[in-house]
């Protein structure tokens, strides 16, 4: 996935997500929680599907319409 002209990895860190977003590290770990935001664990790490915040980077999903924030 493209932000910004800039590739972005398939998976990132729940602060890197929160960085991207605008928003801080509780607000990604509630929707992660409600699972509105996908999670994988890599090596007992847990991390964020990129694809499952595209849309509110301004990316519509098949899955999603664009939404504003979480």
């Amino acid at each position: 996935m493209i932000h910004d002209g800039v590739e972005l990895p398939r998976l990132l860190t729940i602060e890197k997500t929160a960085e991207l977003l605008g928003v801080n590290a509780e607000t990604i770990r509630k929707g992660i929680a409600d699972r509105s935001v996908s999670t994988m664990r890599v090596n007992g790490v847990l991390h964020v599907l990129t694809e499952s915040i595209a849309d509110r980077l301004g990316e519509e999903t098949p899955s999603r319409p664009n939404r504003e924030s979480l």
